[in-house]
């Protein structure tokens, strides 16, 4: 390896290195509250040196979204691979997403913490065209199989691939929310004691969010299915 190859090979790995400190800051303070000057001192680095390496806290934050997007297609990617049928691609899109949410829990929370970043105009970034096109790729992987179901008639023919994959969607961020919500919040020190004083908190904390959320999955394509 030429001494050119290894200084950008080094530059990507201190590239990497930051992002995924600034993922970590993210997760803590909020991707809008969150200062160049927090992920530096994660990173153990200047604020100066960030800055050789990203011109400012939105190129970063593009950069954290476009490490989120692509790990998550990896997944879709994998789940779907073995699928013999466009019905079993749709529910290991869902089997994807809940190993995403175990694996890699903090870039979950991250890709559904893009709402906060609306505020920012990112579209005068270099990166930005390539964060639409990771995104323009996963949704492609979503939509495919459900246009396969269409035209092979599992699916009914006035169905709208976008609206079933929005759908899929929606319903699996809420049930996963809720998941999350009671996995974190419910579970503090106190969480015996609030059990056993609140009956709704215990049914809740009693739920199988997994096979929830499959049953959703399922129900959602019955009720786009051809008759």
């Amino acid at each position: 390896m030429g001494i050119q190859e290894r200084k950008e090979r080094e530059r990507e790995q201190r590239k990497a290195a930051i992002i995924d400190c600034a993922m970590k800051v993210f997760l803590v303070k909020g991707m809008i509250s969150a200062t160049m000057d927090e992920i530096a001192e994660c990173a153990e680095l200047s604020k100066a040196t960030l800055y050789l390496y990203f011109k400012n806290k939105e190129e970063l934050i593009l950069h954290a979204i476009g490490c989120v997007l692509q790990t998550f297609t990896e997944y879709l990617e994998t789940e779907m691979a073995n699928a013999k049928s466009s019905r079993e691609k749709i529910l290991m899109i869902g089997e994807a997403y809940l190993k995403f949410y175990h694996e890699c829990h903090s870039q979950y929370v991250i890709l559904n913490s893009q709402d906060s970043t609306s505020g920012y105009d990112f579209s005068n970034l270099e990166i930005y065209n390539d964060i639409l096109a990771k995104s323009n790729h996963l949704w492609r992987i979503i939509c495919d199989p459900i246009d396969d179901a269409i035209k092979n008639g599992y699916l009914r023919k006035d169905v709208n691939s976008m609206e079933v994959a929005i759908t899929l969607w929606s319903a699996s961020n809420g049930m996963l929310n809720l998941m999350n919500h009671v996995e974190t919040t419910h579970l503090g020190q106190c969480h015996e004691v609030y059990v056993r004083r609140d009956d709704y908190l215990r049914k809740m904390d009693e739920l199988d969010y997994e096979q929830l959320l499959k049953n959703l999955w399922k129900a959602i394509l019955t009720s786009y299915q051809s008759k």
